[in-house]
């Protein structure tokens, strides 16, 4: 199989030139052993023909020959899916190649003969050791491989190489932003009906009069359009108008010349006309004037509609019956009539629908920029951002980001290319651009890839050398392969775009093709052919049937094909490999009943291949018989060797079970007309494109009120909606004595069970309590067990996963309640059953490619939607491929051009859509053919040559016989033998089958045993973290160590509220209202008071102190980026930045020579990242330490110290890990700085320093930075020799900072504390402070502990640099910082 697959075979009588779209490179069969590396590829790899068993041979070409490493091969798809079977697959090449590659170097150099012809090559090219060497390198690093989704390219290119791309350094990708696009159409729509910027109440009512005022609506109309990069075209006057003429002059029935044909026919048959139309008095009265009026209507030769007198004249019911000629002459002239008339009612429809289509423009334009705007201002992006960001910034002229990726990743393979849309290839375009001397090189490459080299002799020296010269000389060039199928583009729906491939084709500087199908056997292999090819095997051409110059090449078969090694045994003779089933063709019924119709007689086809047909175990290879066996047979040349084989040995069948059958359906409508059948028959059957979501189950529901009901145990409304759930195993009769409260003990016992599950939840998250109730009390209802215990497992371990970013049960819970009520599809979240594995499979057409299936039924093989249609109506918004303009266009309105485009790209893609589903089968298939609406347009219809017109099949001039109506053309078709088809009429059938037996043995199962060790007991903590477990109440504490996921975190700790206090800021508003305000601010509403409250401004605020020299700050390097990221008007960025030198020139009371301007980069630390170990440490100790020091500062600023909160959890274990804003030295001590944006009223009063210090309590501040101090304290314990707290320690700061102003009289905006000793020493007892230090070195994330050494050159704080705050590369503090940059790792006076 390898040295057929990996060279391409081709056929004798196969015409590769034609089995792509025209271009200047003609296309060659794959020889992946000896094409050239470099340059542009286009890989044509048709249904079957192993593509992803090439992809991992020109992979590992490209590991040995070009020396590239994992990382620097690019392998892109389209799905997480195909990313994981891609970096399967190259996996497995690995580990076989390294070990053919041992055994060639232990048995020196010999190989057997008849190996892969890829390690044929390599071997004969490449150094045996060296190339071992390669391979086990390659394994050690797959993990890191460069296998990416084009969006998970995207995005890895943003995060990592932020500086080249020009990106923001801090952008988070959003799946869902739904929302926002919601949001904005509200917004608009509020707009229009208020009558805002110009619009009017006739705008609102244009609006209400589509149903488009609701925004849900108006999105739902136009989602596509508003989240597409086109700009639409919006139809005018004129364009209209332009269009009404096209559409009469295109037609030789309507043309201008008809009026003066019809006029001189008229003239010249006057006497006729008067002779037999005007007749009696009565008619000399009326219709002489009717035809004077036909005349002069006809001699202005203007296409307006015709005046009433002429249409009267032109009435049929006058001379439907003369036989003078008068009918003749006038009848024509009225179908001219009609067709103006038509023509001219459309145009007057569309020009009535201009001013909503202008309204529509305008929302489009406006929700996408709010849309753009809000992401900007949360620094979000969604997976659509990905792509656009990239694909512009590559286009820009001067950008070095191309050149950066090229060589980054020298070769790119790009796999499914046919599914690319513009923007993407734009990327590639753009980073591998064409090189003049590709065929150049390619020949150099080639030469020297043939030059005959012992390369089993490790001693040779010229000869390697010129080898190693050549193969760097090959490095630099860079390789673009595009692998895919045009013929198999079927997501046009999502983005995909075969023109894409068309234009890519045409730019490649190599074609290849792959035509040797591997998967299925020779009868359906010809099958195949004879549907697409459009017109008999032995016809000299082809009919066209794909459009747009796809041109089809006859795909080979293989005897080593993966079905011909079990062929299909079926005792019935009237089946083939392709069966045509036939009803209702000459007595058409309604769509529902022809349906249920062609189900039934599908479950009968199906019982019976389940109780009659097997498959055989073969030896030789096998082909396929007329008569849809697969059996071996004497007839091997047509399969693509000279090999004879005798007949085969067969052993006995192994029977046809239902997982061997498919079922392939279009949508849902038509899966259930389907599954509604198999179930009444008795077979079970499961629709795997079902991405029924699993939030929108009743068992979501469900967990949802049960773990409310744990949660909030005070209210006992919440609790009783909880013990309903089945988890709690309570009868329908025991519920009702409790809801009722017939039995308090009863209730007090369920209570207990409450609070002892929320203890459970808080200790070891919510999966324990729901696996605990499903073990235990669970009593399930209804007749499906399976899927709701399965829900149940799904639902636990989805809520675990989030748990992790939603750490305090009301967040998970409100998570859990957006889930439900805000659902989105989801892969991870869609319904799955262990059992659907092995029932019949109901899939989509869509769905089901990649995929392969022993025997496939396409039931409704007939069936055709009008892609110029939105369901029953006409679809307001064209989306197609302008010829001319050579890229898609968005048009808003109707037009006949437009519609017949959409119509031909959808007719195309509904037959590539036919070829995914038919080349599906590996053995056989059936294609259901009922007379449904619209039968004659159907992708089959077309492909087979049946039509209403046989001027249709104009295209299969080579078939002779050729006729329309379905029967004969099935007929026809079944009866060329090269064809492995047979017509089944099925109009009657006998339902002789309702049961089949399945010889199933029985497995024995057993349960793994955990052999590992577990650290429950341990978890990674910070500040926020600890702030989530605290209480105010007197809620029981859990005596057990607090049990969760450890997460890592990546972020500053944000300003935090206790859950149960009334809003500080409101009270320091009252309090500061009767204080003097002691500095002169110039206006009350300064931006330090009225700029956006909350994390945002935060982050800004942080971000801008983060990234600049106090003593020398440019506010304008960073701050333009950060500014616009958060929404800030530009008029207000001046005052900002005066702000901030403003807070850069507060005195840092008590000590009012002291300003943050005075510290230099030397003596500041920014966003220290630190960690520190907790053994055992208790919160009782813990808290007592931090109420002795609430204690003390109280006293120093006359204030009340609160008391300290309870904690969920009596024990911590596990490593502390946070972020300090800052850390400086002045004058040999060192100090802990934090920024705050907390806003506490609007003068500079509400910031006194006993304000502060009380805020600092509200928000456990206090608590944070003495951990901080103790993190400070354990570092500089392990880097000053002569460390002395009392000596070095200078205390710490809390910095609000829209109090600061260097006017400040009494320290506001400062809150200063220091630290004892006896604190710190405390601290360090509790947290079992040994001589344990946290190394982390750059090239390892692994953390490492061990005592304390002599010179310690990375410690326990780490600094995260200013790109990326969540992701942030590490420096040691024995670094300098650069030239004035800020931000990095300082040396911090440590030298």
């Amino acid at each position: 199989m390898s040295d057929e697959l990996a060279k391409g075979t081709q056929m004798p009588n196969s015409d590769v030139s034609n089995s792509t779209v025209s271009s200047t490179v003609v296309s060659r069969l794959l020889d992946v052993p000896s094409m050239p590396l470099n340059g542009r590829h286009l890989i044509e790899a048709s249904a079957g023909t192993g593509k992803t068993y090439n992809i991992t041979r020109l992979y590992l070409r490209l590991l040995l020959e070009k020396k590239l490493t994992v990382k620097e091969i690019l392998v892109m798809t389209f799905t997480k899916a195909a990313t994981e079977e891609i970096k399967g697959r190259v996996a497995a090449t690995l580990r076989e190649a390294a070990s053919f590659w041992q055994q060639a170097i232990d048995n020196e150099g010999a190989v057997p003969e008849d190996i892969d012809p890829v390690f044929s090559h390599l071997l004969t090219h490449c150094n045996l050791e060296e190339s071992l060497s390669l391979l086990r390198a390659a394994q050690l690093e797959l993990d890191e491989a460069s296998v990416f989704t084009i969006h998970g390219f995207c995005q890895h290119v943003i995060g990592q190489l932020a500086f080249n791309s020009g990106f923001a350094m801090s952008l988070n990708l959003s799946k869902d932003t739904s929302d926002l696009y919601l949001q904005a159409s509200e917004d608009w729509i509020r707009k229009v009906s208020g009558g805002h910027d110009g619009f009017t109440e006739d705008g609102f009512l244009l609006l209400a009069s589509k149903g488009w005022h609701v925004p849900e609506r108006l999105l739902g109309e136009f989602n596509a359009s508003i989240r597409s990069t086109l700009t639409p075209n919006v139809l005018d006057e004129h364009a209209v108008e332009e269009s009404f003429k096209y559409n009469l002059e295109s037609n030789p029935d309507t043309q201008q010349t008809q009026f003066a044909a019809f006029l001189s026919g008229i003239e010249a048959n006057e006497s006729l006309l008067h002779e037999q139309l005007i007749k009696s008095a009565a008619h000399q009265k009326v219709r002489p004037g009717e035809l004077e009026a036909l005349k002069s209507w006809l001699r202005q030769g203007q296409y307006t509609d015709a005046p009433s007198e002429a249409k009267a004249f032109l009435d049929k019911r006058r001379y439907s019956r003369n036989t003078s000629g008068v009918k003749e002459l006038l009848s024509p002239i009225k179908d001219f009539t009609k067709a103006i008339e038509v023509e001219i009612e459309e145009r007057d429809n569309t020009l009535a629908q201009l001013p909503v289509f202008a309204l529509v423009n305008d929302a489009i334009s406006f929700i996408k920029e709010r849309v753009i705007k809000q992401k900007k201002q949360r620094g979000i992006i969604d997976f659509d951002d990905l792509i656009n960001m990239l694909a512009d910034e590559v286009a820009k002229p001067d950008n070095t980001l191309a050149a950066e990726l090229r060589k980054k990743f020298p070769v790119a393979l790009i796999d499914e290319f046919q599914d690319t849309d513009a923007k993407q290839y734009a990327i590639l375009d753009a980073v591998y651009p064409r090189e003049p001397d590709a065929n150049a090189l390619s020949t150099s490459t080639t030469d020297t890839n043939t030059t005959d080299t012992n390369t089993t002799d490790t001693n040779t020296t010229e000869t390697s050398t010129t080898e190693t010269s050549t193969t760097e000389a090959s490095t630099k060039t860079s390789a673009l392969l595009m692998i895919g199928d045009p013929k198999q583009a079927i997501y046009r729906f999502r983005g995909g775009d075969i023109f894409t491939y068309l234009k890519a084709g045409k730019q490649a500087d190599f074609r290849w093709v792959m035509n040797t199908n591997w998967r299925s056997v020779k009868g359906m292999v010809s099958a195949y052919n004879r549907v697409f090819y459009g017109a008999p095997l032995s016809a000299a051409h082809s009919g066209n049937v794909f459009g747009f110059n796809i041109d089809y090449t006859q795909v080979e078969f293989t005897k080593k094909a993966a079905a011909a090694k079990h062929p299909l045994s079926d005792p019935c003779e009237q089946r083939s490999a392709m069966n045509y089933v036939s009803m209702c063709l000459d007595d058409k019924q309604d769509t529902n009943t022809m349906r249920r119709k062609m189900a039934l007689w599908i479950a009968q086809e199906i019982y019976r291949l389940l109780n009659e047909a097997g498959f055989e175990n073969s030896k030789p290879e096998s082909v396929n018989d007329k008569s849809g066996n697969d059996k071996s047979a004497d007839d091997a040349n047509s399969s693509g060797t000279n090999d004879s084989n005798p007949v085969a040995h067969v052993t006995p069948a192994a029977p046809v079970t239902p997982a061997d059958i498919a079922i392939l359906v279009k949508d849902r409508t038509e899966a259930n007309a389907i599954k509604y059948v198999l179930q009444q028959q008795g077979l079970a059957c499961v629709y795997l494109s079902d991405r029924s979501n699993l939030f929108l189950t009743p068992e979501a529901k469900d967990i949802l009120r049960l773990l409310n009901g744990i949660w909030h145990a005070s209210d006992s409304s919440k609790v009783a909606a909880s013990l309903a759930s089945p988890l709690w195993g309570y009868s329908p009769e025991v519920l009702v004595d409790l809801l009722y409260h017939e039995d308090d003990a009863l209730w007090d016992t369920a209570f207990e069970r409450v609070l002892l599950l929320r203890e459970l939840w808080l200790q070891k998250g919510c999966m324990s309590v729901l696996l605990y109730l499903m073990q235990e009390s669970y009593t399930p209802y209804g007749g499906e067990v399976e899927r709701a215990l399965t829900n149940y497992q799904h639902l636990a371990e989805v809520l675990e996963k989030a748990s992790t970013t939603n750490q305090r049960p009301e967040q998970l819970l409100d998570w859990l309640h957006k889930q439900i009520h805000q659902s989105e599809s989801d892969e991870e979240m869609t319904l799955r059953l262990e059992s659907d594995n092995q029932l019949i499979r109901l899939v989509t057409q869509h769905g089901s490619k990649g995929l392969e299936y022993p025997i496939v039924f396409i039931p409704f093989a007939t069936g055709y939607k009008d892609p110029a249609k939105n369901g029953k109506s006409m679809s307001q918004i064209l989306t197609y491929y302008d010829e001319d303009k050579q890229g898609l266009q968005l048009q808003l309105g109707q037009t006949k051009q437009a519609i017949a485009r959409v119509r031909a790209e959808g007719a195309a893609e509904d037959m590539r859509l036919a070829y995914v589903a038919v080349t599906r089968a590996a053995h056989r298939c059936y294609m259901g053919v009922i007379p449904l609406d619209g039968n004659e347009k159907s992708a089959l219809a077309r492909a087979l040559g049946v039509s209403t017109d046989n001027a249709d099949n104009a295209d299969n001039a080579d078939n002779a016989d050729s006729v329309s109506d379905w029967q004969g053309v099935l007929d026809n078709v079944s009866g060329e033998f090269d064809a492995y088809t047979c017509h089944i009429s099925a109009d009657e059938f006998d339902l002789k089958y309702t049961s089949f037996t399945l010889d199933e043995t029985s497995q024995t199962l057993y349960a793994l045993q955990f052999t590992g060790t577990h650290s429950e007991d341990w978890r990674l903590y910070s500040f926020s973290a600890l702030s989530r477990l605290t209480t105010q109440g007197n809620i029981p504490v859990a005596n057990q160590k607090e049990h969760t996921v450890p997460v890592l975190q990546t972020v500053r700790d944000e300003e935090f509220s206790i859950d149960g206090l009334s809003s500080f800021g409101d009270r320091f508003t009252n309090e500061a209202a009767d204080k003097p305000t002691t500095t002169n601010i110039e206006e009350a509403h300064r931006l330090r008071f009225t700029l956006t409250k909350g994390a945002s401004a935060g982050n800004l605020l942080h971000d801008l102190l983060e990234l600049n020299d106090f003593s020398a700050p440019t506010w304008d390097e960073h701050g333009p980026e950060l500014v616009s990221r958060f929404g800030l008007e530009e008029d207000k960025v001046s005052s900002l930045y005066d702000w901030l030198e403003e807070v850069l020139q507060t005195p840092l009371y008590p000590n009012k020579s002291l300003t943050l301007s005075d510290l230099t980069l030397n003596q500041t630390l920014r966003e220290a990242e630190f960690y520190f170990p907790m053994k055992d440490s208790k919160w009782a100790e813990l808290s007592e330490v931090l109420r002795a020091h609430r204690a003390k500062v109280a006293i120093e600023y006359n204030a009340q110290a609160l008391t300290v909160p309870h904690l969920m959890t009596a024990n911590l274990a596990g490593m502390m890990h946070g972020f300090i804003d800052l850390l400086f030295e002045h004058e040999g001590k060192y100090y802990v700085a934090d920024y705050k944006s907390t806003w506490l009223g609007d003068d500079i009063a509400s910031y006194s320093p006993s304000a502060l210090f009380e805020n600092n309590q509200h928000h456990l501040y206090d608590l944070q930075y003495l951990i901080y101090c103790l993190a400070l304290h354990r570092y500089l314990n392990n880097t000053l020799a002569d460390y002395q707290p009392e000596r070095h320690f200078g205390g710490v700061y809390y910095l609000y900072l829209r109090g600061m102003h260097p006017e400040n009289q009494e320290g506001e905006g400062v809150f200063f504390t220091s630290i004892t000793q006896e604190v710190l020493h405390s601290l360090d007892s509790i947290f079992d402070g040994d001589d344990a230090v946290m190394v982390q070195t750059d090239n390892s994330s692994e953390p490492v502990t061990g005592s304390k050494p002599e010179h310690t050159p990375e410690h326990t704080v780490e600094h995260k640099p200013e790109h990326s705050p969540e992701h942030k590369p590490k420096k040691t503090l024995k670094e300098n910082p650069e030239n004035g940059e800020a931000g990095h790792q300082q040396s911090f006076g440590f030298d």
